[in-house]
């Protein structure tokens, strides 16, 4: 059995080593995604592009700013969000904001998907209602989670030596559990999936209908909408899987925040809170390897865009190349002249010098 001095110095050495892991994988995978999908020309006429490229954007903004802070804190005892209560607001803040957009955003993506298997609904597929919708699930989530700002604080312990950043105990306490498991543990996974099902199954009814002079249009666009969607289902199978723990883990400690807890029991459940949260950083930081393990597509535009930018880097360097190479033979050029006037200025001079001796000495 390892003690608690143990486990403690486990979970340290834990997560100095992964954070750093998942936030240079996250890194690299969101500017990737964001490449694809604004890249390919295949992926970035349709706006569910545009949702996803903003997914990845807020996971890349969560993974800047929140598992560094917990690196800090963990792994060298670096607290900053207990030394100021703007900060510790703000910290809380960031997390409840960029947990919840990119979900929304795989909802809206799900919801084009839907609209796009319907013939007859088109107005909400237009890029400028894309970029307002964009918009307003931002405005939407950022007035959401005002109440981190509000109900967030430093709390300081009863001998006055730890300050602790986290929520007021009270029935806020009874919300925010109620609140993670309702809002981000249910309705946002439970409502993309419905819509990802309903595309499914509006594709395989569309096939029924359509017109056989058209098949093979119809036969490339349901391709594509079925592998669009498959991506949509796998990447949210792995969201549940990935955040399902800390949503129960909040909802346990909200429903026991009333009893008489041991030492040891209350350093059990922080121990099993802590790791749970390194499981929600390994979610905003998976989108890029699900995309490429579950889409063809995507994995033939990565490739191309890979060699695209590989050719375009070498005509680059090529150029400068050449430029510099020309730049160094005129100024070799221009060496030469400036030595051959030198040289003819010194004959010259050696010239004038011999005329003016002898021209001297038949005057003596």
């Amino acid at each position: 059995m390892w003690t608690k001095d143990e486990l403690v110095r486990f979970q340290q050495n834990l997560f100095i080593i992964s954070i750093p892991i998942i936030i240079i994988t996250g890194n690299i995978g969101s500017i990737l995604n964001v490449i694809v999908f604004s890249g390919s020309t295949k992926l970035r006429a349709s706006p569910c592009s545009l949702y996803l490229i903003f997914s990845s954007i807020c996971y890349a903004v969560y993974l800047n700013t929140v598992p560094l802070l917990r690196f800090l804190q963990t792994g060298f005892n670096i607290d900053l969000s207990a030394q100021w209560s703007w900060f510790c607001k703000l910290r809380f803040f960031t997390i409840g904001l960029f947990l919840m957009l990119p979900r929304s955003y795989m909802l809206l993506a799900a919801v084009d998907r839907y609209l796009m298997s319907k013939t007859n609904h088109h107005w909400f597929l237009r890029r400028p209602t894309t970029w307002k919708m964009i918009i307003i699930n931002y405005l939407f989530w950022a007035i959401v989670c005002v109440h981190d700002l509000i109900f967030y604080d430093i709390q300081i312990s009863y001998n006055s030596t730890d300050r602790t950043c986290t929520y007021q105990p009270g029935p806020y306490s009874t919300f925010l559990s109620f609140y993670s498991i309702l809002i981000n543990g249910i309705s946002m996974p439970l409502l993309t999936a419905i819509f990802a099902f309903l595309t499914l199954q509006n594709l395989k009814s569309l096939r029924k209908k359509i017109h056989t002079s058209i098949i093979n249009n119809f036969q490339r666009r349901r391709k594509e909408e079925w592998l669009l969607c498959r991506m949509l289902l796998i990447q949210l199978f792995a969201t549940i899987v990935l955040t399902l723990p800390i949503t129960s883990v909040l909802c346990y400690n909200g429903l026991t925040q009333y009893q008489q807890k041991s030492s040891f029991r209350t350093f059990v459940e922080n121990y099993i809170f802590q790791m749970c949260t390194l499981l929600q950083y390994i979610n905003a930081a998976v989108s890029f390897i699900v995309y490429s393990l579950t889409s063809r597509i995507f994995c033939k535009e990565l490739v191309l865009l890979v060699k695209y930018y590989t050719v375009r880097i070498r005509q680059t360097l090529r150029e400068h190349s050449a430029a510099l190479f020309t730049r160094l033979s005129h100024s070799c050029k221009w060496t030469r002249s400036l030595c051959v006037q030198i040289r003819k200025t010194e004959a010259m001079k050696s010239m004038l010098t011999l005329d003016y001796d002898q021209t001297r000495d038949e005057g003596w």
